[in-house]
């Protein structure tokens, strides 16, 4: 009987091993990483940020602006009130042999400042991609809303996640430090 319960207390004691293990290294594959490159290769896909700019969205709304004047809040699709939209153009290329699984929509998000401010794509220009075919390559524009100042007071970088890895691609700032030139107020 004592065997037994050593056996047992060994088994229970490599399965918490195994599990701590396997914990660890989930955290240490979605820590997000320290540095920020120019580009990331993960899995034959190859990312990098291409130019980032603000859209100037037509939507006058000063008092002399001809025609009926729409709230923002009545215009789908438009950023809201104090948010501006920001277009981050991304190029992928597989280098690969293999097809390879893509969700641009899904694995890149934009972040901002060590509070770790995030903001998921508005829309993209991908369409529905779910895979990139040996040695092709695809453009796409990632659209994020958010207020400007979050985005040029601090740090900010384009994160992608593709499968267990994260990372952080440098965002070109031609363009970027400031918003466009309108707002949403009447």
């Amino acid at each position: 009987m004592p065997l037994l319960r050593a056996r047992v207390v060994i088994v229970i004691a490599a399965a918490f091993a195994v599990a701590a293990l396997g914990v660890a290294r989930l955290a240490a594959s979605l820590a997000t990483p320290a540095t920020v490159d120019l580009q990331a290769t993960v899995d034959s896909l190859s990312t990098r940020v291409v130019t980032a700019e603000w859209i100037v969205m037509d939507h006058d709304m000063s008092g002399d602006a001809p025609g009926y004047q729409m709230p923002p809040a009545m215009m789908p699709g438009m950023p809201k009130n104090g948010e501006e939209r920001l277009a981050v153009a991304v190029t992928v290329v597989n280098t690969g042999d293999g097809t390879r699984p893509l969700r641009p929509g899904k694995e890149f998000a934009l972040h901002a400042g060590e509070q770790g401010r995030r903001w998921t794509p508005h829309s993209d220009t991908f369409g529905e991609l779910p895979r990139l075919a040996p040695h092709n390559t695809v453009e796409g524009t990632l659209f994020f809303d958010l207020p400007p100042a979050e985005l040029t007071a601090s740090a900010a970088w384009i994160e992608w996640t593709h499968g267990d890895s994260a990372n952080r691609l440098a965002i070109p700032m031609d363009g970027v430090s400031a918003g466009p030139s309108h707002s949403h107020n009447p």
